[in-house]
């Protein structure tokens, strides 16, 4: 039977992650004409050849509140330690039913989904070795 060591695999998700899930906001709706905050609540970390392990953005280390500034074109987010981290959005796509946010930080790339009319958002995390999923919800400011 595998056994996942929790902690390990947080140190390599948040060390492959971590730069994506961060932000800063003002008012808007969630198309991303104006500023948007998440509140990340369940994560799954992979690591490959080790498993997958399911926990809270706290557990993993990584902010329980990211920012999407929509005038920078960045997400923000403060680990609970005050460490910020900044990622800039290379390419956004809007719809009516959806916002697609996506970039690449440290040679990770990540995608943050957010339907425009519920708020729920998902969120990956893709490297090599490491990937991580994220669920949330979000709303304008």
């Amino acid at each position: 039977m595998l056994v996942i060591n929790r902690s390990w695999v947080a140190a390599a998700c948040v060390i492959a992650a971590s730069p994506i899930i961060s932000a800063t906001a003002s008012a808007g709706e969630l198309d991303g004409s104006g500023n948007v905050v998440c509140a990340l609540i369940k994560v799954v970390g992979c690591v490959e050849d080790a498993g997958c392990i399911q926990g809270s953005a706290r557990e993993f280390d990584l902010p329980t509140m990211v920012l999407f500034d929509a005038e920078s074109k960045v997400i923000r987010g403060t680990h609970e330690s005050g460490h910020k981290e900044v990622s800039p959005v290379k390419y956004m796509e809007k719809s009516d039913e959806h916002l697609i946010l996506q970039g690449v930080e440290e040679g990770h790339g990540w995608d943050i989904a957010i339907d425009t009319k519920t708020g729920r958002m998902g969120g990956a995390v893709v490297g090599e070795a490491v990937s991580m999923l994220v669920s949330g919800t979000c709303t304008a400011l």
